[in-house]
């Protein structure tokens, strides 16, 4: 069989013969069907999201072993291609040098079972796609599956998601009372947004890009006529779910990945994408707010009428769409194709539509954006593009991500801070108070995860997959380019998207761009190898996979042992609030496991409640060491070890080792207001305790007090002088408390001045919140002890209470020497 780009020998010996390459094709394919529906195996660090990444590590493990047989039987390795079988796994060895510096053991881990499991599918891909005919079907399987989660997201759109749910809901689904799918329609600030099985639309909008720039490719290249209908028939379904994602994103990167896919076009190609994507565009427009509003008024109350009219505006517009670009492919296309073939000689022929088209995507945007042509589209997609600018919140948002990216790299600059290292350093060097698990970019994660040699490792993959596809893709006939085009289709859209977003945490998104970049390293067409022999390579290839497999086989049958343990004791204590036989599940995960932070945060927490029942601290004591275990493992999860830790000492009323945590900690959360209130409070109480048992170590714990609270001053007026347009989605301010526990500290000290000028700028005169009547208190006491009372607040707390002048005396008498 005679395979694209390989230097004119045949890839596979016997492949008509050969079963392995279509069972390798069929696990693949129904591996891609069923992680579509497990969130898309979103990698979102915490453990309810764990157990199917888990089971797609078992499953890489098995296809790494049929790729060893197919590779060493049929392959000839005579190629330099197919060293990047072997240099692919160059990606998780970084991973695996940043554990070395890993700020999150549980997480790097993670990342790197990740990367040896993209790495395979790559392998994988690299290999069933050199033969053609399992190429075609690996291609016409990606589209389905594509296909498939469009229209699950518009059922769920129209109020039917009940219903298609249903034909999936056995396979472990999380789902919503009314039974669909869980935030197919998520709902944040901005209203409804259509998300489909990845439960957040900006990713959803990124997968649609790349896949409606594939089906304008195989509308171009079917040859049948039903071929070419099917094709046509999604684009205004999938336009329509780009346009209800109200992804701003995905609308300003789609005219960037189509210039680029068109450069790669014939020029009469490229005037009938440009044709198809308008007639689709206009027809989706017209239909766009009646299915709108549909859509918005069965998520609150599904109507069947409804329901079925915004069906019928669907099924139209794509029938109506698909006959305009059927006449225009049967009879346009050819006269253009004649039209052009002189443009189509010169060398600069196909960059000349594309420049066009960038210049009329940028008129078409500003007519969207910068006119009143955006009030003819539903007042909530008109309201996004009138937020397109660059001075918009989440474009300065992620501005600030790239920065504070860049000071973790300083402190991390050659191996990185290991996987998950942006979840665990994040509020240690934010500039602001925000809330992000993700850096909102795939390259500027990857760079403080793996740091700069990791980066060099990932720059050097790609480009010497992309150098070779592209120089490869020019010498060869249309027929040998369009065998491997969607895979460059697809791994180039995500990856420009992936630029601002973290698509890539999505490992099912992550697997799509290592097949598609396997399936481009398939289609190169090298020189061979002279300084290897192909038994060496064989062999290097099938131990380095080998081993790959059997350890991946390995941790993923533990950790997949370990997830449905953890799983297990959950439901037991919900259900039954039975502690022994919890533990009996419990304790199977925690053994293969100890320094899983939820894991040991879990059973620490079943301790603490054993032991507030029976007071036997023997449960005490192994909570403590459980956490203290997992956080040595684990030191910037405050969420749920540290905090679990602190909430432990406050049942025995551990004021020193509470104090001890916050104090050694602080300077990782900076940004936490409750952090510091709780640091502040622990640390005046540990000074007044010194004052009697051990008055040399007293102005080191309220000079400590006080530098939090010039902390918390300074990290205000820093936000103060942050844009308008950036709002923080975390509260930081400074609290009441707070500045009573410095003018608290203050007072210690002897200083009462100093005491009132820190409190005064802070006193509020709702006396309903105990917090502010206990400054004004403290104020006022600080007053008299300086012998200048504040008669003004001092009269606001009699009028109050007059039981408020023995309380303000007794402080203001109060003496804070050793005796």
């Amino acid at each position: 069989m005679s395979t694209y780009g390989y230097s004119g020998s045949k890839v596979f010996k016997n492949s008509e013969g050969s079963r392995a390459p279509w069972m390798l094709l069929g696990v693949i394919i129904l591996f891609l069907l069923w992680s579509t529906f497990k969130v898309a195996l979103f990698n979102a660090q915490i453990a309810e999201y764990e157990h199917p990444i888990y089971v797609t590590a078992l499953i890489a493990a098995l296809i790494a072993f049929i790729a060893i047989a197919i590779a060493w039987k049929q392959l000839k390795w005579t190629s330099h291609k197919d060293i990047l079988t072997i240099l692919v796994f160059l990606l998780p060895v970084s991973y695996a040098l940043s554990l070395i510096d890993a700020v999150t053991q549980y997480l790097a881990v993670n990342m790197l079972l990740i990367m040896f499991i993209y790495g395979i599918f790559f392998v994988a891909s690299s290999i069933i796609a050199q033969d053609g005919v399992v190429n075609r079907t690996l291609n016409r399987s990606l589209l389905i599956v594509s296909y498939i989660i469009v229209f699950f997201g518009l059922f769920h759109w129209l109020g039917n998601g009940p219903t298609v749910t249903l034909l999936v809901k056995w396979l472990g689904v999380p789902l919503t009372e009314s039974g669909a799918y869980l935030n197919a329609v998520m709902i944040d600030s901005n209203g409804a947004r259509l998300a489909s099985v990845f439960q957040y639309a900006n990713t959803y909008a990124g997968f649609l890009m790349a896949f409606l720039l594939a089906a304008l490719f195989f509308l171009g290249r079917s040859h049948t006529w039903w071929g070419k209908s099917c094709h046509a028939v999604m684009l205004v379904p999938i336009i329509l779910s780009m346009l209800l994602t109200l992804s701003r994103g995905g609308l300003l990167l789609l005219p960037i990945a189509f210039i680029v896919i068109l450069i790669f076009l014939k020029p009469y190609r490229q005037l009938m994408w440009i044709l198809h994507l308008a007639v689709s565009g206009i027809i989706t427009l017209l239909i766009l707010n009646p299915v709108t509003e549909i859509g918005l008024t069965v998520q609150n109350e599904f109507s069947s009428s409804a329901s079925f009219k915004g069906w019928a505006y669907v099924i139209l517009g794509s029938a109506l769409s698909a006959a305009v670009s059927y006449v225009l492919e049967r009879w346009a296309s050819p006269w253009l194709e004649k039209v052009t073939s002189g443009l189509s000689m010169k060398k600069w022929g196909t960059l000349l539509i594309p420049v066009g088209g960038a210049l009329l995507a940028g008129i078409l945007l500003f007519i969207l954006i910068g006119t009143n042509a955006k009030n003819m589209l539903p007042e909530n997609i008109s309201t996004r593009l009138e937020t397109i600018n660059l001075k918009q919140h989440s474009v300065l948002e992620r501005i600030t991500f790239y920065k504070d990216s860049i000071k973790v790299l300083a402190d991390y600059p050659l191996l990185g801070a290991g996987g998950g290292a942006w979840y665990g350093l994040f509020e240690k060097y934010q500039d602001y108070s925000y809330t992000s698990r993700q850096a909102h970019s795939y390259f500027m994660q990857y760079l403080v995860e793996t740091g700069i040699v990791g980066i060099l490792i990932l720059f050097a993959f790609l480009i010497y997959i992309y150098w070779n596809y592209i120089r490869t893709y020019i010498k060869s006939d249309e027929n040998k380019r369009d065998s491997h085009f969607l895979y460059f289709i697809i791994a180039t859209s995500i990856l420009i998207h992936s630029l601002m977003d973290f698509n890539m945490s999505y490992v099912f998104i992550g697997i799509l761009v290592f097949i598609s970049l396997g399936g481009m390293a398939a289609s190169i067409d090298t020189k061979p190898i002279k300084m290897f022999k192909p038994t060496s390579l064989r062999i290097t290839f099938a131990s380095i996979l080998g081993v790959v497999g059997i350890g991946l086989l390995i941790s993923s049958i533990l950790f997949v042992q370990a997830s449905s343990a953890y799983s297990n004791a959950v439901q037991t204590v919900r259900e039954t609030q039975d502690f022994n036989k919890t533990m009996v599940y419990l304790k199977k995960a925690m053994d293969l496991r100890p320094t899983h932070p939820e894991y040991a945060a879990f059973e620490a927490h079943l301790f603490f409640e054993v032991y507030k029942q029976q007071k036997n601290d023997q449960f005490f004591d192994e909570a403590v060491r459980v956490l203290n275990k997992a956080i040595l493992a684990n030191p910037y999860h405050k969420q749920p070890l540290l905090q679990q830790l602190i909430d432990g000492y406050k049942i025995k009323g551990m004021d020193e080792q509470i104090y001890t945590v916050y104090s050694e900690n602080a300077s990782k959360f900076p940004w936490d207001m409750n952090w510091y209130n709780e640091y502040m409070d622990y640390t005046v109480r540990e000074g007044y305790k010194a004052v009697s048992t051990a008055p040399e170590k007293k102005d080191k714990y309220l000079n400590e007090a006080i530098a939090a609270f010039e902390h918390v001053k300074a990290k205000v007026e820093r936000l103060k002088t942050l844009p308008k347009e950036i709002i923080p989605n975390k509260e930081f301010y400074m609290k009441s408390q707070m500045a009573m526990n410095a003018g608290r500290a203050y007072l210690m000290k002897g200083d009462p001045a100093k005491a009132a000028e820190a409190m005064k700028p802070y006193l509020q005169e709702d006396f309903t919140d105990s917090n502010n009547k206990d400054l004004a208190r403290w104020y006022v006491a600080a007053t008299i002890q300086q012998g200048q009372i504040d008669q003004a607040w001092y009269d606001k707390l009699i009028v109050l209470n007059p039981d408020e002048k023995n309380q303000i005396d007794q402080i203001a008498e109060l003496k804070f020497k050793a005796e």
